[in-house]
């Protein structure tokens, strides 16, 4: 058996879901430390982030200066409890889907205004992306991720980002930041322990600051999001930004903006992952569980973004053609994976029509040399056959492709059910593989099976079951999937980022693996962890 106990289901798709932790810290302890990593200390209690803040708003224990893809640095609290702080330990990157996009369709001399700023995972890429000549404005009221904000202009020498004070809402105000368990779910309120913060409007800022027409608008305010819009009314009027709104917060979707925006004249768009494209948000579409934030664009700014191939307007119809299976079953014999599984990908091997027409689908989806309105059309196809064909007859190669296939369009719910029907079959050792397949992660395209296609196969699935289920281990805790794939040799250094980061902030005091400490392009922040300066780790 892989692990013990099968994959206990835990998908929390959320970043309040640190509330639900402690319920799913107990369901994992058990399975957790049979495996002989370090057992979960159920006595160990995580500290509030504003627990460990100096009355002047910085944190006692210094920064961290972290670099992230993209090539920026960003300074955050040196504390494990600060959700940004964690998670790009973990991952070097933000955990949100939607930069991709952003940084195909971000340009040199772009205006970018982003409200809610925190410590800037968006706000100092997007100053990188629009250059010199262009222009961010970002609005962050707390004191102490505005410092950490502004010690990282410097680092990155960003002298186009301007960082306001204000909080943004319907209008003029006096008002009290409540502080949240972690920097970025501080929101406006009346009570709690927080800080004074003026507060303004973007109708306000507009007249005082007299912007240049912005391109480019994000609102994350932890609540405020109406509120903003109403004192905005003249600047959306006026002006046709793309804007990116937060849809979810903790467990529930804020259905008033999905009308807010489409009554000033804005169409809705999601974000896909892994790929630079926006397709269109119905108005009756429900939403997937995972899905954080929605873009609003007005017609002149959608036909702008889809003459550069970046927005679809309308997911035509497809079908697959004469040549579409012997294109597919081309590309998959090209893999460096294919001959790892002898007789799958030759071509003797007949799938099932609807599962050969699902793959052909794939097929031109991964074409890059077609048109982004054909392959997404394509990608559409796909999901919507394989899901009917892997609920009435579910295989392993099946169910690998469709988590595939779910990923790429967004559908992450239905990649974590498949994922977690396929662990449950890999668990039990039935998982015969008799047709071509996709991995379940797009990493494992360009890795070798080495001679051990079945582990390849299983640590491709639970890898992409570990970054699928939830945001970050931040929310989930420790899982038996991670301690798995950190004895495999398939395993990314990510992997051994997030064991050691759970054990540490557990107050379990892990010694930093020495992996850790060699830099690769997967392991930007290696002279960190080789110093021993991550928070609650040993130095190796």
């Amino acid at each position: 058996m892989l692990w013990r106990g099968g994959p206990r289901r835990f998908a929390l798709g959320s970043r309040r879901a640190a509330d639900q932790r402690p319920a799913c810290r107990r369901a994992f302890i058990k399975n957790f430390s049979s495996y002989g990593c370090v057992a979960w200390n159920e006595q160990a209690r995580f500290a509030p982030a504003e627990a460990v803040l100096a009355a002047g708003g910085l944190p006692i224990r210094g920064t961290l200066d972290l670099r992230i893809a993209g090539g920026v640095t960003i300074a955050v609290p040196a504390i494990l409890e600060s959700m940004t702080t964690y998670v790009l330990l973990e991952q070097e990157a933000w955990f949100e889907k939607e930069m991709c996009f952003l940084r195909r369709w971000l340009k040199p001399g772009m205006a970018v205004i982003d409200i809610g700023a925190n410590l800037g995972v968006y706000s100092l890429p997007l100053a990188r992306l629009v250059g010199p000549h262009g222009r961010v404005f970002a609005y962050e009221p707390g004191s102490a991720p505005r410092g950490c904000l502004e010690r990282s202009r410097d680092l990155n020498r960003a002298h186009n980002l301007e960082i306001a004070a204000q909080a943004l809402s319907a209008g003029e105000a006096e008002g009290h930041l409540v502080f949240g368990g972690s920097s970025e779910l501080s929101a406006l309120g009346t009570g709690g322990k927080g800080e004074p913060v003026r507060i303004t409007s973007l109708d306000i800022q507009d007249r005082e600051r007299q912007w240049p027409a912005p391109d480019f608008v994000k609102i994350d305010a932890e609540g405020e999001e109406e509120r903003i819009i109403a004192g905005g009314c003249d600047f959306f009027s006026r002006y046709s930004p793309l804007v990116m709104f937060e849809i979810k917060a903790g467990s529930k979707f804020n259905d008033k903006l999905r009308s807010i925006f489409p009554s000033l004249g804005y169409g809705l768009y999601r974000a896909l992952p892994d790929a630079p494209f926006l397709v269109p948000i119905e108005p009756e579409e429900k939403l997937d569980d995972y899905e954080l934030n929605l873009f609003a664009a007005k017609p002149d700014r959608a036909r702008l973004i889809a003459q550069r191939g970046l927005l679809i307007d309308q997911v035509s119809a497809w079908e697959p053609g004469e040549d579409s299976w012997c294109e597919a079953l081309a590309l998959l014999k090209g893999s460096v994976f294919g001959p790892a599984f002898p007789g799958l990908f030759d071509g003797s091997v007949v799938p099932h029509p609807g599962y050969r027409d699902g793959l052909a689908a794939f097929a031109v989806w991964m074409d890059r040399s077609r048109p982004p309105s054909v392959r997404c059309a394509a990608l559409s196809f796909a999901f919507c056959s394989q899901r009917a064909l892997c609920a009435a007859a579910p295989s392993a190669a099946r169910l690998a492709t469709f988590a595939r296939i779910s990923w790429h369009w967004g559908k992450r719910h239905e990649c974590v059910k498949a994922l977690w029907a396929l662990l449950a079959m890999i668990e039990g050792r039935k998982f015969p593989l008799m047709e071509p397949f996709w991995p379940a992660c797009p990493r494992f395209d360009a890795l070798k099976p080495r001679k051990q296609a079945d582990l390849w196969f299983a640590a491709a699935t639970a890898e992409q079951y570990e970054r699928a289920a939830n945001f970050s281990s931040y929310f989930s805790g420790p899982t038996p999937v991670i301690e798995w794939l950190c004895n495999q040799p398939f395993a990314p250094a990510q992997m051994d980022r997030r064991r050691t980061l759970l054990a540490a902030r557990a107050g379990l005091r892990p010694v930093t693996p020495k992996r850790l400490g060699i830099e690769t392009d997967d392991n930007l922040n290696a002279v960190i962890w080789r110093a021993g300066k991550v928070p609650g780790c040993i130095k190796a």
